[in-house]
This record gives C-alpha cells, structure tokens and sequence, in this order.
C-alpha cells in the first residue's frame, strides 16, 4: 500500500510539472482494447463462421450450434435445421435476417412471444437441389437475399426462390460481394455484375482467383486477388494499390472486409487475423493474436452502432475498439510493471514503472539498462533525464545512466523543476523536501531542506512559495530566503486542517483535494476555501491535471474528466487504479496504471454518442408463459412477473432504470441488471417504463410497456352481480310458491334476504383479508428463516443457498467468485471481561459495517457463527477480493468497539466436477493462517484454480 500511495502522489505532482518538456506530434499509438466474448449459453460452440448486425444494434453470429443472437445483455440460440451449423448470415433494410447452413436455406421470423424461429426455405427448391451442401454466402437485395452453394446461386424475394446461376461446383468456388448496392460475381470466366448488367474489364480476372472486394472512392473497387494482393479496378483497369497491404493480403488470404466510416478497410484473413488498412494505402495496424487477439482465423466482420469492430473468429468472438480514442502499451510493448510516471524527452516517451524505466521505440518499449526497478518519477531537463527511484536520483543521458552519488540510496517519489530558479529541481522523499541544482555538465545535491516535514508527496510552486502536499503532515507551507541555502532556514508553516491534503496546478490558481472535497487555495492568507463553482468537481481522487483543452482529469474510479458543467466517467478504461494522469500540448493524455499505459487522443465532448432506446426482450410470468408487445392480460394468479431489457449498446459501464405506473411517482435509481422482477401487483392497468443510463449520467430514450392484471373471480363486479340475481331469484320464487296468506310477510322477508346477502359479502371480504394476512404472515416467516436473530444479516442457511445459486451461475458464466471467512480476534476475553450483551453490541455494530460496506446488490454478508461472518463476492477475481478484505479489516479496526478482525479470501472459477465445499475450505484455510500468523490481518488461499494475484495480501497491527 505505501508504494501504491507513493506511485499515486508522484505522478500527480510531476505531471503539471512535465508539460513543458512534451513535445507535440507523438505517434507511439499501442493497441486497441480488445475484449473477448464468450456467450453465456452452454450449447453454444466456440467456432463462429460470419457476423452480421441490423439497424437495431442486435447482433446475429453464424455459429456450429445455430444463430447467436445479442443484444448487449442476452444471449440466444436459434437452432438451424438437422445439421444445427450456420455457416452464414445477412441482414437487410427491413430488418429480416437471412441463413445459410449445410442444405439449408432461410430467415428468422419472430412468433407471437417475440422469440425467433428459423424458417427453412429449403422445401421452396426443386427436389434434385435440396441438397445443396454447404452455403458459403448470404447477400441482402433489394427485394430479399441471395444465397451461394458450390453449385448454384439463389435468389428469395419475400415469396418464392428461384435459381439465378449454376456453376460447376468444383474448385475454385464462384464468389459473391457486394458493393454499394450492387452484387459482383466471380467464377474461373472473370468478373461480372449479378443484374446482368456489362463490367468493362470484368475479363482481367479470369483464371485469378478474387477473395475480397470493397468500396474505394469515388467509384472504385479495392479487389483482393490470391496470391498476388490488392489492386484498385475503376475503368476497367486494375492498378497494385498499398505495397506493404498487399504483400500481408497475399500472404495471409482475405475472408471479409468491410469499410469504416472514418474510410479505413478492415480486411479480415484465414492466417493473419484482421489489418486496418488507411484509404492513402498505408498500413494502420494489424490485429492479430500477437496484439492480443484470440485466433487469427477471421471469419465474419461487422461494426456495432458505436463503431466498435466485432470480429468472428475461428476460436470465439472479439469487440476491438478501433474508433475509440483509447489505446494500450502494455506488456505486449515490452512495458512491465505499474506504471508510476510518464515524461517526453529528446522527443521520445519514456515511462517509470514497479520495474524500472523504459524507453519508446515505435510501438516497443525498452527498459533502460543501470537503472534499479521501481521508477517513481521522470523529468526531463536538457539533455538529461532524471529519474527518481527506490534507490535515488538516476541521470540518464544518451545511452548510459548513472546514480547520482551524494544523494545516496534514498527513495525519490517525484522530481518537480524550480519556477523561480531554472537550474534548480525539488526533490519529494520519504524523509522531506531535498533540492538538486545542475552545475556544468552535472548535477549536484544542494542539501534538505530544514523544518519540511517527512513524507513529502506532491509540490506545487506559486510565487517563490512551495506548497508541499506531506504523508502525515497535510499541506505545508515552505517559503526559502533569497539565496537559499547559504542565507539560512526556510519559514515551515502548515495548513490548518489540511491532513490529507494534495495541491493540483491548474489555470487560474491552486485546487486541494481533501478527503472527498475539493477546495481552493488562497494563496495570500495560506487558508482553504470552498468555491461553488468547483463544487461538482468533488469526489476521492489524488490526481487532477488540465490537458491542452481545458479538460480536468482526476483519477477517479473509473476515471473522469470535466469540462464546462459536463462530466464523463471512462468507463472503457480497463486498468483498476490510474496513477499518473500527463497530458501533452498536442492533446493526447497518458494515463498509466496497474493495466499498462493507456493513450488518449481526441477532443473530449462529452458524454459522447447518445444512446439507443432499450427494448424489451423478454416478459415471463412466473416463470413460465413468455409475453411480448400488445396489452396483455394476466389473471389475479400471477404472482411474478419478470421483464428483462436489451441495452442495444454494447459500451461499459450501463445501468438501467425503472418506472411502473401507476405505483412509481419518479424513476426509480439506476441498477446494474438488464431486468426488473415485479411480484404481487393488486388488479389495475400498469405501464412498465424503462431507459438506459450511460456511465456519465447520460439517458435514452424509455421504451414503454402496458398490461392489466385482473381481480380475483370472486372480487369482479359480474360475481357480485351474479349472487345478488341469485338472491333476488331465489326471494320471488319463495314469494310465489307461499300462499296469499303470506303476503304480508314478504317485505320483512325480502329485507332478510338483503341482509343475509350483505352477510355473505362481509364474510366473503373476511376470509379474502385473511388469505391476505396469511401470505403476508408466511412471507415475513420466510424472511425470518433467513436471518440471524442477533445481527439481522443472512444467516447460515440464506448463505448456503446464494452460494449454491452463484456457483452455478459462476460455472457456466466463466466468471470468478470470490469468498471470505472473516473471524474477531480474542473476542472470548470481550465476552469474559464486558460480558455477553458488550458481546452482542460488538457483533450487531460489525455486521452493520460490513452491510454497508459492499455496494454491489449481488454481494452478501452472512453470520458464519459464532464471531464469524462470511462474505460472498460474485464476479470478483483475488486481486478485488484481497482489496475489499482489507478495506472490511481496516474499517473494522477503527470502529468504536476496539475490535480486530482477520480474514481468510479465496477467488477461483468453478471447474467442471470441482465442489463448491472447495471454496470454502480454501477460504477457512487462509483464515487459520490470518490467524496463525498473528490475527488483524489479511490471507488470500493459494493454489493453481485462484483466479487473480497469486501474491497473498497480510496486513495487521
């Protein structure tokens, strides 16, 4: 933790303090993120064969089990025909989506519950074609599909299919494309246009095989031909086009392309994954498994609604974010470790990491050969690069590096140039404030500062004064007489409730982030004042730096920058703590972590692309019947009603919210699941009201949904009217079989009557309000069962169902879960000494705090037994776990019932035939070690299933 904080602080103070030394025009881009799917569907096969997306967003991958279907939550299959294998897919204008399998052709119809269905148009062909073998292609036309085999090519307008080609089936196999709105064709003669119409030159490609064309501008085509590479064909000549392209095509064999909208080709290949090609011909890059792809086999291409590049693989699935302002170094650069610090020197980026420090080369990044590991600052400074370390200062010019010697070997957090003196830097230490002064071609070290406080973690000059933001001593106000240090020591004065504090350099004067504050310096009386204006701008962040902008960046979790009242979270950004934020005057900002060094070029805007009206995938009532669109009806009897909600968005970071009319007076607050559960609704007509939220506040527009639940039979208005007809039946027929003698008495008796049918109603309300009692009853005894008497967390039980539930869920889903035992220390001698009821106060008050603490809905606290309680952490690797335990540890040792607590984590995915008692025993075994190691502390369990760090994570008293 105190090299973490250390890396945090450094790169906040020597970002600011770097910008000068940046130059412009950097090109080090790294990698695309790249983030892998795997559909949550156990039939599903991992081989995919094409991809294809509607206007909606929904995604359609032809796969070895069928039709994957995704709408940015949900997975569904569509099984295809006997041989189940699609082998490729399309999308028109009108939304229809076409298939093709192994003697199979046709489209996917929604039924009356909204679910696809596949509908075979197979029995539409002639006898002596339905076995048409595999279907190679799916193309959209105006007025339906085509659909390619090795020997003939179809064509489905809606109605009937009809044959337009046929070929002799025999390699190489004729091809289609389309471009714009039209069809190509090849085969062995050349190339031609599918409406008949003449292609001058068509003939330049008989006898060479075409694997790919696209659109070129203004009215060419870009054609891939085996073998040989790319040509530009317009006017009936081919020309080579894009040298380098060219050979990578030739070599690796083109399957799919598709042209961007910023005018780059994506072109897809069987050996060599997929090349970003610019419309001057130039390479962009190559997205292969050396760039973190899974497979190299590219097998379907399509772009999302965000721009965003799916590519279906011969080994699962890939979202790669090509039109994303992100990019990565990382190890796949060559830079290891955290990253702690960036600077731009002679040109060149150089980074400080847990492993030393590294030098730009292109995309690679080398480490720098003398310097120690555990770089914690850069500054750049002529022809020299300082970089402070775990063991002192390192000068590093040209290709040697050498320490500088009178500094000794102490650890150097940041390195921040004089404004008032420039051949004079600031140095922040461990044990206070240090100044270093370049003298002719070297460096020498002026001496400590006397009276600065230890721990000295960020610096910030303004006019002559350092603002130091210290460890234990908050923010420091140093002023050094003229001639320093041979005029004597410096005025030392601390800000009055300032412990924590960090000084952030930005136009206009100094902010300080305190705690989850953020205020403003003023400078003249050295006071912290609030400002309104900055107001919005609070939250727990150690680094704010101003890019070329004007953007605020703070390294928020996840990050966020602000501009002008509007706020944006990047969401997209992978790394778990950011801790150095440096912006260039050309406008890329770095932003290094425990993920590597991202890269941020572009002008931020905001909340970005606005997002799409959700829609309601799926409606289940108790489980059962599937409901969809329309206003439907439901009888008094169902008791659950579950509505799950498509995004149509496949960006990070999205929450839903809810509102049922007429209950709901306002939305209801933002959840993470794609799904509402709405349980014993009273009769009344409803409107289900849903929309999607952005992860900077941003909203779509709602879908809406309508539905009535009726009254029991025996509250409706006809059985009322029913037994009082009854009555009044049974009341004349008495009156007539009576005698004339009678008469007299009918008016007392029809008043009896009245009164017995008045009877009946009440009693009728009577055993309904008891029914009513009796479930209410039977529901709070069901939620009794499931608590701890004591404590009003989950008991044993309740813990041992969730787990059973998440195992499962985690099995399947290929996600971690993570679980830990946490256990009082000595809470015997509490219990002997203030006796049991302290005893009891002290458990309530601790299972209050863990309750609060876990802010996911998915993770559970339970009374394990005894002073033991168990936490259940769903989709949480050991790294999150470890840092969730020690932050329940930390707050349980500082809450008023001088209590400690040790912990015991475990983090795995369940393997196939693995037994969730695993989990636990793992969890129980790190806790005896927690224990045996000395108590108030933290142990992850170790072995070859963790899912995460394998390092384990002690801390205690």
């Amino acid at each position: 933790m105190f090299r973490r904080t250390a890396a945090l602080i450094a790169g906040m103070a020597g970002a600011l303090a770097l910008l000068p030394g940046m130059g412009a025009g950097a090109m080090e881009h790294g990698f695309p993120q790249i983030q892998h799917y795997t559909p949550s569907l156990p039939e599903a096969e991992t081989q995919n064969f094409g991809i294809a997306r509607d206007l909606q967003g929904i995604l359609y991958i032809a796969n070895g089990s069928g039709i994957l279907v995704h709408d940015g939550a949900w997975w569904r299959l569509v099984e295809i025909g006997a041989a189940r294998t699609a082998f490729s897919v399309a999308t028109d204008a009108t939304g229809r989506v076409a298939v093709g399998g192994v003697d199979e052709i046709g489209y996917l119809k929604a039924d009356a519950g909204g679910t696809f269905r596949y509908v075979s148009l197979a029995g539409l062909l002639p006898l002596d074609q339905r076995k048409m073998g595999q279907v190679m292609n799916v193309l959209p036309t105006p007025d339906g599909f085509v659909f390619l085999t090795r020997k003939w090519l179809f064509a489905w307008d809606g109605k009937t299919v009809r044959t337009l080609a046929t070929f002799s089936g025999d390699r190489p196999y004729a091809a289609i494309f389309p471009v714009r709105e039209t069809i190509y064709v090849w085969t062995r003669d050349g190339l031609s246009r599918i409406d008949g119409l003449p292609l001058p030159g068509g003939e330049l490609f008989r006898g060479r095989r075409i694997d790919l064309i696209q659109p070129a501008d203004p009215d060419a085509l870009l054609i891939s031909v085996r073998g040989e590479g790319l040509f530009l064909f317009r006017g009936g000549r081919a020309e080579p086009f894009a040298p380098e392209a060219s050979r990578w095509a030739a070599e690796n064999k083109l399957l799919e392309g598709e042209r961007l909208a910023d005018g780059r080709w994506v072109l897809g290949s069987v050996l060599g994954g997929a090349l970003l090609l610019r419309p001057d011909g130039n390479v962009d890059r190559v997205i292969d498994t050396a760039s973190g792809l899974a497979d190299d086999f590219v097998s379907g291409i399509a772009v999302d609604l965000e721009g965003s590049l799916w590519l279906a693989l011969n080994n699962g699935l890939a979202r790669v974010e090509v039109a994303s302002p992100l990019s990565v170094l990382d190890i796949r650069s060559g830079l290891k470790g955290s990253i702690y610090h960036v600077a731009r020197h002679r040109g060149e980026l150089w980074a400080a990491t847990s492993a030393g420090v590294f030098r730009s080369e292109g995309e690679r990044m080398r480490a720098v050969p003398g310097v120690p590991a555990s770089g914690w600052s850069l500054l750049s400074r002529g022809d020299d690069l300082l970089a402070g370390t775990a063991f002192g200062i390192y000068v590093i010019r040209g290709g040697n590096s050498h320490p500088l010697p009178d500094l000794g070997e102490r650890t150097v957090y940041l390195l921040a140039p004089s404004k008032s003196d420039p051949q004079r830097v600031w140095v922040g230490m461990g044990e206070g404030l240090a100044a270093i002064r370049k003298e002719g071609a070297g460096w020498r070290f002026e001496g400590m500062v006397e009276g600065a406080p230890p721990g000295v973690r960020a610096i910030v000059e303004s006019g002559g004064v350092l603002w130091c933001g210290t460890e234990l001593d908050g923010l420091v106000r140093v002023e050094l007489p003229k001639g320093w240090p041979a005029s004597g020591p410096p005025k030392v004065r601390p800000v009055a409730d300032s412990f924590g504090a960090r000084p952030h350099a930005v136009s206009g004067g100094i902010l300080v982030s305190l705690e989850d504050r953020l205020l403003r310096l003023d400078e003249a009386s050295g006071r912290l004042v609030e400002d309104p204006a900055i107001a919005d701008l609070a939250g727990r962040f150690s680094i704010l730096v101003e890019d070329a902008q004007g953007n605020l960046w703070r390294n928020t979790r996840p990050v966020s920058v602000a501009k002008a009242g509007r706020q944006a979270m990047l969401v997209e950004l992978p790394a778990r703590g950011i801790e150095t934020i440096v912006a260039e005057p050309d406008g890329v900002v770095w932003l290094g972590g425990d993920g590597g060094l991202f890269r941020y070029e572009g002008s931020f805007r905001g909340a970005g692309r606005s997002l799409p009206a959700p829609r309601l995938a799926r409606v289940t009532v108790s489980g059962k019947e599937i409901l969809f669109g329309g206003a439907p009806v439901l009888g008094s009897d169902a008791r659950r009603l579950r509505i799950e909600v498509a995004p149509l968005s496949f960006r990070a970071g999205l929450r839903y919210q809810t509102r049922l009319d007429p209950l709901d007076s306002s939305w209801g607050a933002p959840a993470g699941e794609p799904f509402a559960e709405l349980t014993r609704l009273p009769p009344d007509t409803y409107t289900f009201r849903v929309r999607t939220v952005g992860p900077s506040g941003e909203t779509s527009p709602e879908t809406s949904w309508s539905f009535r639940v009726l009254p029991p039979w025996y509250r409706t208005v006809w059985a009322l009217v029913l037994g009082v007809v009854l009555a009044l039946v049974l009341v004349r027929g008495y009156a007539r079989f009576r005698s004339r003698s009678l008469h007299r008495h009918a008016a007392d008796l029809e008043a009896r009557v009245a009164d017995k049918t008045r009877e009946l109603q009440r009693t009728l309300d009577d055993l309904q309000r008891a029914h009513d009692e009796l479930e209410v009853a039977n529901e709070r005894l069901e939620d009794l069962s499931l608590k701890d008497a004591l404590t009003g967390v989950a008991n044993r039980r309740r813990l041992q169902l969730v787990l059973e539930d998440e195992w499962g869920r985690s099995r399947r889903s290929r996600s971690p879960l993570a679980f830990a035992l946490l256990d009082l220390d000595h809470f015997k001698l509490l219990n002997d000494t203030r006796g049991h009821g302290e005893g009891d106060r002290c458990l309530q008050m601790v299972a209050r705090f863990l309750s609060g603490s876990l802010g996911r809905h998915s993770d559970l606290v339970a009374r394990y037994g005894g002073e033991e309680f168990a936490i259940l952490l769903p989709e949480t690797d050991l790294d999150g776990a470890l840092l969730v335990a020690e932050q329940l540890r930390e707050g349980i040792e500082g809450l008023p019932i001088q209590v400690t607590a040790s912990l015991g984590v475990t983090s795995l995915i369940p393997a196939p035939g693995q037994r969730l008692e695993e989990l636990i025993e793992a969890a129980d075994r790190a806790l005896y070690r927690a224990k045996a190691d000395g108590r108030n502390r933290v142990c992850a369990a170790s072995g070859p299933r963790q899912v995460g760090s394998s390092k384990v994570a002690t801390t205690g008293a």
